[in-house]
């Protein structure tokens, strides 16, 4: 086995992790809207058979959970997050193989190598831009989040956080869910980047 196939086999596994890791997200979802359905239902049918304001005080906790919608949205967003990098080993996107039969094995190699540079400039885009949903821009003479890190400052690296936003319903901080994105992100980019190797290496071979 070559150095190459050791290195796509690492890609890989590195990727099937993270996206098992993000199926937990699908499956936290997936829990949270049944149970938030089956709670609904129970308090209708018993609110029908006892009175609307029979389990106020005795059962208040017999009803929808509170922020499904959020719930259900950070768990659907870590899945599609974490699949990225999977998909893109796999080649498992969307294409358009029409016309694949009809082009020599060296043409469908050249759009391969396009197709594989144009995702991992969209991965590097994302992924610059997520970073600044995280940390303020540097203004001015200021160092950017990464320098101060980079310099032991981690308390000036700290103040960069945007702790700010937080979401709708429960309140809850939206900073460490763009960091899950960004951690994801940053590994699609990576495995992206490997493919492009891949394809360039198989135009040449």
């Amino acid at each position: 086995m070559t150095l190459f196939d050791r290195t796509e086999r690492a890609f890989t596994r590195f990727a099937e992790g993270i996206a098992l890791l993000g199926g937990l997200g699908l499956i936290f979802a997936t829990v949270v809207t049944c149970l938030s359905i089956i709670l609904k239902l129970a308090r209708r049918m018993l609110d029908t058979a006892f009175g609307v304001d029979a389990l106020t005080d005795s059962a208040p906790w017999l009803r929808a959970i509170l922020g499904e919608e959020e719930l259900v949205t950070y768990g659907v967003g870590l899945a599609l997050f974490s699949a990225l990098p999977w998909v893109m080993i796999r080649r498992g996107h969307i294409r358009i193989d029409l016309f694949e039969s009809k082009f020599g094995n060296g043409f469908n190699r050249v759009l391969d190598v396009l197709a594989d540079l144009s995702l991992c400039a969209i991965a590097w885009m994302v992924m610059t831009r997520q970073w600044y949903l995280i940390f303020d821009k540097p203004r001015g003479k200021q160092a950017g989040a990464l320098d101060l890190l980079v310099s032991g400052d981690l308390s000036g690296f700290a103040d960069r956080v945007r702790t700010a936003q937080e979401s709708q319903i429960l309140g809850l901080p939206l900073w460490p869910t763009y960091v899950v994105a960004e951690l994801c992100t940053i590994s699609f980019f990576l495995v992206a980047a490997f493919c492009v190797l891949r394809s360039l290496r198989a135009l040449t071979a």
